[in-house]
């Protein structure tokens, strides 16, 4: 090669590259979704429950990014699945572009048979006043997901009765925005109960592990959204730069939590976009968690 041929090759693959790279990132990979599954197994998971499965979705941002379409083959994808139960933790339509009433007539198609859960995130607070004539624009995103048939647990908690034997959901408010509070969320629950929060930041994982909650879900990262092979994600939102992407482990007071030692915490990439519209080695996901009853036998 001679040294003419090999600069025309430099200099094609630093233009090419980039220009590649950006295509790929905008138009390929945002709609590369992806399924990924869980199963969470405890003993304190009643036997009626095991087999259960839960579609965890989250960041939705329906707007200027995330169209009609692309909402509808996304739920088209979870309801394939056939969850027992639908969690969506927080931020449902993107700021300042859409109204949260558009998104009722997709959320309907959600269904499942345990019911279908939900809280606000960051972005459910940050709303543009001209699109709405309420002074307090989460009531509209709060009606919204209500109309849509989701209990939406603002500080509050469900009990799911199954067969014989009952779980729990609870839910706390924008971490960033709201104003969270565990002991309201959880008035009334009994302590025995194996209880799931739904937290739209993943890094509150650390205030609730004081709290007896089994299994955190959570969004808000995106995971980063774009992410450098080695090097991780470029740049992570506040309250989700501890926990960013996938399955963790929190310790907690083991005399204080004789039997939750650990706090279990699953942080979803999401499946929309916001600030930029691309993803780059970070897809979009949904997760779809299998309950597992665990016997002592099968731990010993």
């Amino acid at each position: 090669m001679t040294r003419r041929t090999f600069i025309k090759y430099g200099i094609g693959a630093a233009v090419g590259v980039p220009l590649l790279s950006g295509a790929y990132a905008k138009w390929v990979e945002p709609y590369q979704l992806k399924r990924r599954t869980l199963t969470i197994a405890s003993e304190r998971i009643p036997a009626s429950f095991d087999g259960v499965t839960i579609a965890h979705l989250s960041d939705l941002h329906y707007g200027e990014f995330v169209t009609k379409d692309h909402v509808a083959n996304i739920f088209a994808q979870i309801m394939a699945s056939k969850p027992d139960m639908i969690c969506f933790t927080g931020d449902l339509v993107e700021d300042h572009v859409m109204p949260a009433e558009a998104i009722i007539e997709l959320m309907l198609k959600l269904q499942a048979p345990l019911g279908k859960y939900a809280v606000l995130g960051n972005h459910d607070y940050v709303r543009d006043s001209r699109a709405y004539l309420s002074s307090d624009p989460t009531d509209l995103v709060t009606a919204s997901l209500e109309a849509a048939g989701f209990h939406v647990l603002t500080n509050k908690h469900h009990q799911i009765h199954y067969k014989d034997t009952s779980i729990a959901v609870a839910g706390i408010d924008d971490a960033l925005e709201g104003n969270p509070d565990m002991e309201t969320a959880l008035y009334g629950c009994p302590p025995n109960i194996w209880c799931m929060l739904l937290a739209h930041e993943p890094d509150w994982a650390d205030i609730a592990s004081r709290y007896p909650i089994d299994l955190q879900l959570s969004g808000h990262s995106h995971g980063g959204q774009v992410r450098v092979p080695i090097v991780g994600p470029l740049m992570l939102p506040l309250m989700a730069k501890k926990y960013p992407d996938g399955m963790y482990q929190i310790s907690r007071n083991q005399a204080k939590f004789p039997e939750k030692p650990t706090l279990q915490l699953h942080t979803s990439r999401g499946v929309g976009m916001t600030l930029m519209p691309i993803r780059f080695f970070c897809p979009p996901e949904w997760t779809l968690i299998t309950l597992r009853k665990e016997t002592k036998s099968s731990t010993s």
